[in-house]
């Protein structure tokens, strides 16, 4: 569970590289197979100490502008509106800048706004395969479930 790596990344400002290395340390804590990338099943596998990690460097280097607590924040915000799983998804998407007029962003896309909107980044869509899928919506929904499970232990 070393972040020293991304933490390096992040200091230097090289973005992208650091939202690969961000993917590359949660698919090696929690990839079990199957498909290339999270499953909603495998985010129980994450480790509380490497989310924690992860989120404090994100949040380190930008002042509190990207990390997934941001992320969280934003989506149980959304989450109290009360809307259908979709358009809870298309809302937070819109707010951290992952969606725009043409639907879900590409990677290059996402990844060449350093100075996108608060919780912008790290991608973490970019975990999965496919984007815009119920499937992709349980697991983005039981990765932020267990950061929030992570951070409530303190």
């Amino acid at each position: 569970m070393d972040t020293g790596a991304l933490e390096a990344l992040l200091a230097a400002g090289e973005w992208r590289a650091a939202d690969d290395e961000t993917r590359r340390l949660l698919l090696g804590a929690g990839d079990q197979g199957g498909f290339a990338g999270l499953e909603s099943a495998e985010t129980a596998l994450l480790d509380c100490a490497l989310l924690k990690a992860i989120d404090r460097s994100w949040s380190n280097a930008t002042e509190g502008r990207y990390g997934i607590e941001v992320q969280s924040r934003i989506l149980a915000e959304i989450r109290g509106e009360d809307l259908p799983r979709k358009a809870t998804w298309r809302l937070f998407g819109l707010r951290v800048g992952w969606v725009d007029s043409n639907g879900w962003a590409e990677a290059d896309a996402v990844l060449d706004m350093a100075d996108g909107p608060p919780g912008h980044l790290p991608w973490i869509p970019g975990t999965m395969p496919t984007v815009a899928t119920g499937r992709t919506y349980d697991m983005l929904f039981e990765f932020y479930k267990r950061f929030d499970e992570c951070a409530a232990d303190g």
